[in-house]
């Protein structure tokens, strides 16, 4: 059970020296100093002792770890050092100085000592500190005795990163170490005594400093961890937790203040950056919807009426996702979103509900007002609008004007106003998407117009020997040009790969008519061939994709457009194999007839290429 004890308080001990960013250096120097150093738990035991401490009294340190001055000193002396440490960890004021007789192992000895509240960071006191200097040959020569005294903590305070200073009543600087003069851009610390923060600061800084400063000589109640701003001429603006503790003399009588000043920039700004992210959309910036929810509660008071709510839509955001991928579709949402916080005023409150539905709060507002910003978001969409990102976002207002209105039936009423203008917003956003993508198609194409009008004509010949109806041939001669509009999400590298695709390319690939589905069903003009272009790529037999149906399960129109693609794939040269002549490609479609290919349509086909003259 001892050793336990020993281990535990040891390992206290290690945690003590670890909390410094300079143990190892302050140990050094606490073992190599001539004074008596010592640190007590709240209950006066023993959880660090100098190695000075250690010899004087022919032990080790170890000895010392969880035992009290009982265990060393006679009853009455510990008593005594008990109700003085006792008294400091009730009062949280130091005993200072206090000049005794010890008799030590038969011999007797002058000590001077020192003992200190020991204070953790939430300023709790978790015990107290104590020095004690061997005086007796040097008792009368007190003068002597300070100046090591001052040289000792002058050693400490240099060691350490933080700023650290002694002001007097006047709070003029009567010590300072190192890291301080450095900030003060002073090229020793002794430049700083009798000056004061007035000498490097501007007043508006130093006054609250000085006041503070007061307040404690006066009150004797310390200051801890106070976050503020340090501002130095010429340096950029810094964030530093200060600690302010009364300086007390030997008679316990307050004689200045203890200061010790930590850089917490870095904490400062990430903590910025968690309560920023807390209240904003990551995306685009504007407030969140957790925000929203507390502004809408925090303004729906009679103070802010009228009150209006724009709540908004934006058009095309799927269409977009699906041809171009998510980045474009970040992107469209990031230029909305800069649209809004320019069209908006300072007093409104912003937010992005999630996906692509945005909300604003209006305090004070009338819905004619809000009308006037509705215009300039229209304006600045229109003058941003690309061919292949157009800007559009549809709205809907609702004002409350007495308290008598409930605000959730404000707000449904502005979401429904959105959703019928979305109806006649939408469509020709969307038609433009399609005609854009339609057009980047073209561009990526390889075959020339003389090629494409061609096969655009073997197709209309199949459907008309077929019977198909003048608006199926229509859609026909759409699905041949726009079967593969998914493509366009793919990324470039793979779209101008030469060579075979790997595996996982393949599944990129397969899902490409589901994209293209995608994309066509959001448009009234392509809407009719949506389910043609899912089922571009099966086959007859059940064995294409992406859903692997068969037959006549398949559209007519995929049947016809899939045949008369894979005949033009076939007869063009590829970067594995040369193109196939026109009986060689014949001679493929009848031996793919009844598996890739309907083998009606494959005895149509056949039957008009080879009743076309040779080339």
């Amino acid at each position: 059970m001892k050793y336990e004890v020993i281990k535990k308080n040891k390992k206290n001990e290690n945690k003590l020296l670890n909390q410094n960013n300079h143990s190892y250096v302050l140990k050094l120097i606490i073992d190599s100093i001539p004074d008596h150093l010592y640190i007590k738990d709240i209950k006066n035991k023993f959880i660090m002792v100098n190695k000075t401490m250690a010899d004087f009294m022919g032990k080790e340190t170890k000895d010392f770890i969880g035992k009290t001055d009982f265990d060393f000193f006679p009853e009455e002396k510990s008593k005594e050092y008990s109700q003085d440490e006792n008294l400091v960890m009730k009062k949280g004021k130091p005993i200072t100085d206090k000049v005794e007789k010890v008799i030590y192992s038969g011999k007797e000895f002058w000590m001077s000592s020192s003992k200190i509240p020991w204070y953790d960071r939430n300023g709790d006191i978790m015990g107290t500190i104590g020095i004690s200097r061997d005086i007796t040959k040097r008792k009368n020569f007190e003068d002597s005795l300070l100046a090591r005294e001052k040289n000792f903590f002058t050693a400490l305070m240099d060691n350490l990163p933080d700023s650290i200073y002694f002001k007097d009543r006047k709070s003029k600087f009567v010590l300072i170490n190192k890291a301080l003069a450095k900030k003060f851009r002073l090229k020793t610390p002794e430049e700083a005594i009798g000056k004061t923060d007035f000498d490097f600061f501007e007043e508006e800084y130093a006054k609250p400093r000085y006041k503070g400063e007061q307040y404690i000589i006066k009150t004797g109640k310390p200051l801890v961890e106070q976050e503020k701003k340090e501002v130095f001429e010429g340096k950029p603006e810094r964030w530093v937790s200060a600690t302010k503790i009364p300086w007390y003399d030997e008679n316990n009588n307050i004689i200045g203040i203890l200061g010790i000043t930590r850089d917490v920039t870095e904490k400062k700004k990430a903590e910025e950056k968690i309560e920023y992210l807390s209240f904003h959309d990551s995306l685009t910036g504007l407030y969140n919807r957790a925000y929203f929810e507390e502004e809408l509660n925090r303004l729906d008071t009679k103070r802010q009426l009228p009150l209006t709510i724009i709540m908004g839509d934006v058009n095309g955001l799927k269409v977009i996702n699906d041809a171009y991928g998510h980045t474009k579709g970040d992107t469209f949402l990031k230029n909305i979103a800069d649209i809004l916080k320019e069209s908006f005023r300072k007093e409104d409150i912003v937010s992005r509900l999630g996906g692509d539905e945005f909300i604003a709060i209006l305090p004070k507002t009338y819905k004619k007002d809000a009308k006037n910003i509705l215009k300039r978001i229209k304006n600045m969409c229109k003058e941003r609008s690309t061919t292949k990102m157009p800007l559009s976002i549809s709205v809907g207002i609702s004002t409350k004007k007495s308290l008598k209105e409930k605000i959730d039936d404000i707000l449904k009423e502005a979401e429904d106003k959105m959703y019928k203008n979305k109806i006649s917003d939408s469509r020709p956003v969307q038609e433009s998407l399609v005609e854009s993508l339609k057009e980047n198609l073209k561009k990526g194409n390889y075959r020339s117009e003389t090629y494409i009008i061609k096969m655009e004509n073997y197709a209309l010949l199949i459907g008309k020997k077929l019977n198909l109806s003048p608006v199926k041939l229509e859609e026909l001669k759409l699905l041949l040009n726009l079967h593969n509009i998914g493509k366009l999400a793919l990324v470039d590298e793979l779209m101008s790969k030469g060579g075979r695709l790997t595996k996982e390319e393949w599944k990129i690939i397969k899902e490409l008519p589901v994209i293209g589905y995608r994309i066509a069903d959001s448009s009234t003009k392509l809407k009719p061939i949506a389910e043609s272009i899912l089922s571009h790529h099966e086959w007859y037999n059940g064995q294409g994709y992406p859903r692997g149906i068969k037959g006549n399960e398949i559209p007519i129109l995929s049947r016809i457009s899939f045949l008369v693609n894979s005949y033009e794939a076939m007869t063009r040269d590829k970067p594995y194999r040369k193109r196939m002549t026109k009986k060689e490609a014949i001679k493929e479609i009848k031996r793919c007839s009844g598996t890739q290919f309907d083998p009606k349509i494959a005895k149509t086909f056949i039957e008009i290429l080879e009743g076309e003259e040779e080339e």
